[in-house]
């Protein structure tokens, strides 16, 4: 998006026309000796069948600005093991492979298990054992995140999360990506268009908190793709569930000042994977995704508006008319019947969400440096499970 608008209290990063990416690849690895870069990337085992895996393993063997590569592998078996490593191994730089199920790290966290409840299976607590990883390392003095689905995959992108974190004139600690979703014809993104953008909008009228207002400043709050210093890395907690996006921007709410936030346009157009709507089932797609996101900015909240349902419902089908111009406008197709499918499939889901109890809602996992306080050693035991299962 070639504006270069600035509001609110985040700083953006424009992409600006004529970006030279190989200029800001010298500029981030001329400094790489002090300010070392890993890419952390969840994905799950079937993913590398996907038309993304060899795209993103082409772009990233000329990502000479990382230092590192580690892939947090979910639902593998030691088959599709063997397989990531080979295709990490033909990158120039240092890789692993995280798999969280393996009986490796499933014997450290067993042991850990008094003192500590992982949980099961999940995005989020790969992304979490990964960072122990990382965080045990030392290596990276940051870290950037993005998923192994993206077709439209290209080095740039982890660059552009990276740059504002590594440039030696800039201090920021985390970068949150944005992009424009168009696939085929049609605007994508609905879980941040028509539930995420307006509820947010509703709930910050009457909460003006910190971590509502940066994740309002977003745009693009449901983004997978940022990147953050390892120091922040080692103090924030780490959701388990769909909140991951959100629970991670609430906690660099509460840890930074906006002035070390920002977010990052980083690229044309993203496209990946696309989650089916399941308007009659809460446990499936983009219908669960809408429960868990809305249950996580609940959590935000100090005062729940009156009518939240109504409000929210008002506020949503009133961006329908905006989309509907801006699609035509630019020559693509609308199906407004669908969108307000989509509303009044999330208008569900907030009251789902609303009416769940505490204990329905998982608790993020703990933040490393309070791990380290309460099972010493960890991280190191971490290090040494992956470094054995990557041997």
């Amino acid at each position: 998006m070639s504006d270069f608008w600035q509001h609110g209290p985040i700083t953006t990063i424009h992409r600006f026309p004529g970006l030279k990416v190989s200029a800001l690849e010298r500029v981030v690895k001329g400094h790489s000796e002090e300010r070392s870069a890993a890419l952390l990337i969840p994905a799950l085992a079937s993913e590398m069948e996907g038309a993304a895996w060899p795209v993103i393993l082409a772009e990233l063997r000329g990502a000479s600005f990382l230092d590192e590569v580690i892939l947090a592998l979910g639902r593998a078996t030691r088959d599709d093991l063997a397989r990531a490593k080979s295709d990490l191994g033909g990158l120039p730089m240092k890789t692993a492979v995280v798999w969280p199920e393996s009986e490796n790290l499933s014997s450290v966290f067993g042991k850990a298990a008094p003192l500590l409840d992982i949980g099961p299976p999940g995005k989020g607590r790969d992304v979490w054992i990964a960072l122990g990883y990382i965080l045990g390392l030392g290596r990276a003095r940051a870290i950037a995140l993005n998923d192994a689905d993206v077709t439209t995959y290209t080095r740039e992108l982890p660059l552009r999360l990276l740059a504002p974190l590594l440039h030696p004139g800039l201090s920021y600690a985390f970068t949150k990506g944005y992009y424009a979703r168009v696939s085929g014809s049609y605007m994508a993104g609905r879980a941040t268009r028509l539930l995420a953008s307006p509820l947010i909008s509703v709930l910050v009228k009457e909460n003006f908190t910190p971590a509502l207002r940066t994740i309002g400043a977003m745009r693009y709050a449901l983004a997978g793709e940022f990147a953050m210093t390892a120091e922040l890395a080692s103090m924030i907690p780490i959701p388990r569930d769909w909140g991951l996006e959100v629970g991670i921007l609430s906690s660099v709410a509460r840890t930074l000042p906006f002035e070390k936030v920002c977010q990052a346009d980083l690229c044309d157009n993203y496209e990946h994977k696309h989650q089916e709507l399941h308007p009659e089932n809460t446990t499936k797609g983009l219908n669960r995704m809408a429960v868990e996101v809305t249950a996580a900015l609940l959590r935000e909240v100090e005062q729940v508006p009156e009518n939240l349902v109504a409000a929210y419902r008002e506020q949503a089908l009133a961006m329908i008319p905006k989309y509907r111009a801006d699609a035509l406008a630019s020559g693509l197709d609308y199906d407004e019947e669908k969108e307000k499918l989509a509303v009044e499939t999330f208008a569900r889901a907030v009251e789902k969400a609303l009416g769940m109890d505490a204990g329905e809602i998982p608790e993020p996992l703990p933040a490393w440096n309070e791990v380290e306080t309460v099972v010493p050693g960890l991280m190191d035991r971490i290090v040494e499970a992956v470094e054995r299962d990557n041997a």
